[in-house]
């Protein structure tokens, strides 16, 4: 049964390909048959557009030498300096006197357009501006018009002075073209007539279809501003066209080239039955040819070819084909199973290799000459934060990654690994990776192969270690420092109030002297002070979290700042602060570092300004307290703003002194720790503005 199976299918195939080789074979025929059908066509269209462009060309050259000669005539007859002169004087007998023959249609007029001499008709009436307009400019010209179904070749003159300086009239020449006169003799029509006239053609025979479609052409190319062009009709006829038009590019007239087409029958007849008996002989064979074809090569290659399909559907399925077949196919076979011994091989290697690439933690990638992805494992459209691979595929390394710069030719100089490299996957979290790179091929086939591995994760407990350190330090620092300031302050309680106890009894004994009063003020403001820093450092040196009234704060650190004498006596201060504004949680300690931090800064900033204006303001929007600090100071650069708040990075450069870049960063930590954000804009030369924000307390 299988083999009866097998025969009706073998069966099946001859009978495919012989209807596919006829089907082939009528197509072939009738490509050919196409294209020498447009072949003839091309011919007989070359053959027709040649000699009606010679009927053109012959009829366009009468034209021109007519117009050249009257031209010619007329331009003679008003450049002789006695007619000009005649003109002038309006001397009719002198112009009768030298006006040749042929000039006998002779029209002047005068610089007013008035014609006093000649017959005035219609036509000149008619194109009398036109005319003028023309020949004020110096020139000469000719056109053809038509008036009652009839044309009229009009040239014209101005009559110049010897230096050309002045015109005193103008000459015009008409003559009435006969046109018999233009016919051309052929086999072909040649018509010439005015344009418009509604039954010109009926004087030709040919049928009024034609006619109709000769007058549709004509009006379609009039309305495309088209001259001398050859418009095929139908099959049996064609026509060329060239217009004539007058000084207001208006056609007049036309001259009609009407060419009967001429068709060889018995040459089409011929080439089609030799093309039938070209189809025929082909037909067999190709049927012959097809059915050796499909026995001898067709069947063994389809068997060949299932085989190949069913390794293709199941590749873990690798198997040998019997040798059954002997010549060349035979040695394809042997080639065929040779070919999937080294595919078993290979493919175990490559499942092994597959294995390992794909569970490894690093992303490893191969870019092309254009540092696009051509291939990656898993790990690597992991850490690039995509879906699949359809995501990466084709995508530029650097634009996956959002690198700011273009390391490509830093790989290709020999730079091969970037360490604590910081990128931003499709715009989303910042990450930190290691990233290695290597080059392969030459300059015309080059290609990338790298790894990639994320470290996150160790650099943020890096960073977190290290954010740790500094907030000890500062803290340890901060302590010893109040400690010291509140030893002070208690030291320097006894002796001022001492100072107030005696001079208040000086003052009591001895109120004739006024300079006491004066001592005692100064007393109660030093007091003031001293009790104002005691406050400040019992606060400060307080390390607990608990609500902070922002306003307390600012009002405290701007009220310590009293004792800044560039503050004192230079800067001018506005604050702005809103009553009963909501606390915030924090330590008051921190939050007082951090607004001395950006207030020194500012200071700092308007040392060489000319305006130095302090702006404090206090608001709340929402669930957050924004506290705004603005100085009319130098301003930052805009390279600089994304810098500012990194660990070790000044702007100030002031002789004598060393910075380390630390204020802005601690300010930063500090609103942070308390799920806060500072921003900054600035203007160089202009102004700095911090804004800080903090939730409320809820």
């Amino acid at each position: 049964m299988k083999f009866k199976f097998f025969e009706h299918s073998h069966q099946d195939l001859e009978k495919r390909i012989f209807i596919s080789y006829f089907l082939f074979t009528f197509f072939l025929i009738g490509v050919l048959l196409l294209i020498e059908w447009q072949l003839a066509s091309f011919g007989i269209s070359q053959n027709e557009e040649i000699n009606i462009n010679n009927y053109l060309t012959a009829f366009n050259i009468g034209k021109n030498s007519d117009k050249l000669i009257q031209e010619d005539s007329v331009t003679s007859f008003s450049g002789n300096q006695n007619v000009v002169e005649a003109v002038r004087n309006k001397n009719v007998k002198r112009i009768r006197q030298l006006c040749p023959d042929d000039l006998e249609t002779l029209v002047i007029c005068s610089r007013e357009r008035e014609i006093w001499y000649g017959i005035r008709w219609e036509l000149i009436d008619r194109y009398l501006p036109q005319i003028f307009r023309q020949a004020s400019q110096n020139r000469s010209g000719s056109f053809i018009t038509a008036l009652d179904r009839k044309l009229y070749l009009i040239s014209f003159s101005p009559c110049l002075t010897e230096t050309l300086s002045e015109m005193v009239g103008i000459c015009i020449v008409s003559k009435r073209i006969d046109i018999s006169s233009y016919k051309i003799n052929s086999i072909q029509r040649t018509i010439l007539l005015p344009y418009g006239a509604d039954s010109d053609l009926s004087m030709y025979p040919e049928p009024a279809p034609i006619s109709n479609s000769i007058k549709s052409a004509i009006q379609n190319l009039i309305e495309a501003g088209k001259n001398d062009v050859i418009v095929k009709i139908n099959r049996d006829y064609a026509i060329g066209v060239s217009f004539m038009y007058d000084l207001e590019q208006n056609p007049t007239s036309l001259f009609l080239v009407i060419y009967q087409r001429f068709v060889n029958s018995f040459v089409q007849q011929s080439v089609l039955l030799f093309i039938l008996i070209l189809i025929a002989v082909s037909t067999i064979m190709l049927s012959l040819l097809g059915s050796w074809f499909s026995r001898a090569i067709l069947s063994p290659v389809k068997n060949l070819s299932k085989r190949m399909k069913e390794i293709a559907s199941h590749p873990a399925d690798l198997g040998g084909f019997p040798l059954q077949y002997t010549g060349v196919l035979g040695e394809m076979v042997i080639s065929f199973n040779g070919m999937n011994a080294a595919l078993i091989e290979h493919s175990k290697t490559l499942r092994e290799y597959k294995f390992i690439t794909d569970n490894i933690q690093s992303g490893i990638f191969w870019l092309d000459a254009d540092y696009n992805v051509v291939l990656c494992n898993p790990s690597f459209i992991r850490i690039v934060e995509g879906n699949d691979f359809s995501d990466v595929s084709g995508k530029n390394l650097n634009r996956l990654l959002d690198l700011k710069k273009d390391i490509k030719s830093s790989v290709i100089a020999g730079i091969n690994t970037f360490s604590d490299l910081q990128i931003e996957p499709n715009k989303g979290r910042k990450k930190y990776v290691i990233l290695n790179i290597r080059v392969e091929g030459t300059d015309e086939q080059l290609r990338f192969l790298g790894s990639i591995t994320d470290i996150t994760a160790e650099t943020q407990a890096i960073k977190a270690k290290e954010a740790l350190e500094l907030e000890l330090i500062k803290s340890n620092k901060m302590a010893e420092i109040g400690r010291n300031v509140e030893g002070i302050v208690h030291n320097l309680n006894s002796p001022l109030n001492s100072i107030l106890g005696y001079s208040q009894l000086i003052l009591r004994n001895n109120p004739e002297i006024k300079d006491i009063d004066k001592i005692l003020d100064a007393g109660k403001m030093a007091a003031h002070i001293v009790k104002g820093l005691l406050d400040r450092v019992k606060k400060s040196n307080a390390s607990m979290i608990h609500p902070v009234n922002i306003n307390e704060v600012v009002e405290q650190e701007l009220e310590l700042c009293r004792h800044n004498l560039f503050y004192k006596h230079f800067v001018i201060s506005e604050k702005e602060l809103q009553p009963r504004i909501p606390s915030v949680m924090a330590n008051f300690g921190d939050m007082s570092l951090a607004i001395a931090n950006i207030l020194n800064n500012a200071f700092d900033a308007m040392k060489d300004s000319l305006n130095k204006t302090l702006h404090v303001q206090t608001e709340q929007k929402g669930d957050y307290v924004l506290l705004t600090i603005t100085d009319s100071g130098i301003g930052i650069p805009k390279a600089n703003l994304k810098k500012i708040f990194e660990v070790n990075f000044s702007t100030k450069n002031i002789k004598g002194e060393t910075r380390y870049g630390l204020g802005l960063a601690i300010t930063k930590q500090i609103i942070e720790k308390y799920n806060g954000t500072i921003e900054v804009s600035s203007k160089v030369g202009a102004f700095s503005t911090f804004t800080i924000s903090l939730p409320v307390l809820k």
